[in-house]
């Protein structure tokens, strides 16, 4: 357990160097409200998240290429970030779906592109690798007594 929170903790900071980070964060936050915000990067480009309401899902961004990285059937989309700088998407989804069968989904998307790396340890599991003109990074946890987490890291 130990060594998937650790293995947890670093793929959430890969996704957010890769996505992005910053400050001078302008997010509203009313309670039971989806909230969202953007962090400017000094360079007139930004980081722009939303966090969806609970039970709720959020809608992908315009440039999210859905023909790439496909979203698993049944999820909810409770978080996204963009990079205006890097055109980095990250999106968290919800799945009632089994922990196997969404790594079962998401090693049947990677067959067409390139594998770098692929772990599974406990209820965690990653795969980072490059489809088309992609850096791709899947995150997949089952935290006790929680739906399946799917987070989705792609970056041209």
């Amino acid at each position: 357990m130990r060594r998937s929170l650790t293995l947890l903790v670093v793929v959430l900071m890969m996704s957010v160097l890769i996505v992005g980070c910053g400050g001078n964060n302008s997010a509203g936050t009313e309670p039971g409200q989806a909230t969202g915000g953007s962090v400017e990067l000094g360079d007139g480009k930004e980081i722009n998240y939303g966090t969806a309401e609970q039970g709720k899902s959020l809608d992908l961004p315009e440039n999210y290429p859905i023909d790439v990285l496909p979203l698993i059937d049944d999820s909810v989309i409770s978080f996204v970030n963009t990079n205006d700088s890097t055109q980095g998407i990250g999106i968290l989804l919800l799945t009632d779906r089994s922990f196997e069968d969404a790594i079962a989904f998401y090693q049947g998307v990677m067959e067409q592109g390139k594998i770098t790396m692929e772990t599974q340890q406990d209820d965690m599991y990653l795969i980072i690798g490059n489809k088309d003109s992609y850096s791709i990074t899947i995150s997949i946890t089952h935290p006790e007594g929680e739906k399946v987490n799917v987070l989705l890291d792609i970056t041209p």
